[in-house]
């Protein structure tokens, strides 16, 4: 039985709910919980106007940056017929607003990211977008520290292990990691100066990361500028999701059998990143329709729906 201290409460979040507010990001439910109907359902995180944020339903097609307003819609309908009611947000105006406005600090541009493990097809869809909207979005190059390997095909810039350490002491490597491997030294970064290069020719930056290097990114550039999409093989389960990958990455043949042991371990640490910190992205996108894939993060993000390929 709710006491009234727990209906003021809740009363007091309803009206705090009450305002309007910004999407800083959002994912569809396809399978709602139990008494929410069969029909897909989009939540979204809120920047309210009064600086707080809550979750809540979305109604109609939102974008990162769009302005919403609230109003009471069903919410569900128990198995005695009691309908219950709660606060969405509709979208009401269709031109996006700078989500960086809404902090004190301007962060350099937004970057879009493509995080997942090797092999789900971060890079296969980076390079569809290049190819469609080359005049929005380019590629940030990887700098890497292991050796070239057939299959490699212009997603890495590769430089000695001493080279790579002289960029991060002189604080040109915005985020960088080391991958443990059984064979070989792999680090992995990006530098500051290739995204600046980028921003100052009025395009997005694409970068293709995996957790290390997508926190690092959060970290130096602050997560309201990161456009994040996470990328997960197809599967109902974690055993057939890593089937998927290694099937994939035998295919493509870069690794040799001692490898790919190396990045299914990593694979793993992967996938229960995306259910640990699910905060850091915007969207998370099962990758066995690749066009479709790349039809979603097309429409999230203005000016590349906006744009003519």
């Amino acid at each position: 039985m709710s006491t009234p201290p727990i209906l003021h409460r809740a009363q007091a979040g309803n009206r705090r709910k009450l305002q309007d507010g910004v999407v800083l990001s959002w994912t569809t439910m396809s399978h709602p919980l139990a008494g929410f109907g069969n029909r897909p359902r989009t939540v979204g995180l809120i920047a309210l106007d009064d600086g707080s944020r809550a979750l809540g339903q979305l109604l109609g097609t939102p974008t990162i940056g769009q302005r919403v307003r609230p109003r009471m819609v069903l919410s569900s309908v128990n198995e005695n017929g009691l309908r219950a009611y709660d606060i969405a947000y509709e979208v009401v105006i269709p031109v996006p607003v700078n989500v960086g406005a809404l902090h004190a600090t301007p962060f350099p541009g937004y970057i879009l990211a493509l995080t997942g493990p090797s092999g789900v097809g971060k890079t296969t869809v980076s390079r569809m977008l290049i190819s469609m909207f080359s005049a929005n979005v380019e590629s940030v190059p990887i700098l890497t520290t292991r050796e070239r390997k057939i299959g490699d095909d212009g997603e890495y810039r590769y430089v000695s292990k001493e080279k790579f350490n002289e960029y991060v002491k002189n604080g040109d490597m915005v985020s960088f990691v080391h991958l443990p491997s059984s064979t070989e030294e792999r680090w992995y970064g990006y530098k500051q100066s290739d995204l600046e290069k980028i921003w100052k020719k009025g395009k997005l930056p694409v970068v293709i990361t995996e957790m290390h290097l997508l926190r690092g990114l959060v970290e130096h550039y602050g997560r309201r500028s990161l456009l994040s999409f996470g990328l997960l093989p197809p599967g109902k389960s974690k055993r057939a999701m890593l089937s998927a990958l290694l099937h994939r990455l035998r295919e493509r043949g870069r690794d040799a059998e001692e490898h790919l042991k190396d990045r299914l371990k990593n694979a793993t640490d992967d996938l229960a990143f995306f259910r640990e910190r699910a905060d850091l992205f915007d969207r998370i996108l099962v990758n066995d329709d690749l066009q479709a894939v790349v039809e979603v993060v097309r429409e999230t993000i203005p000016s590349l729906r906006e744009a003519k390929n």
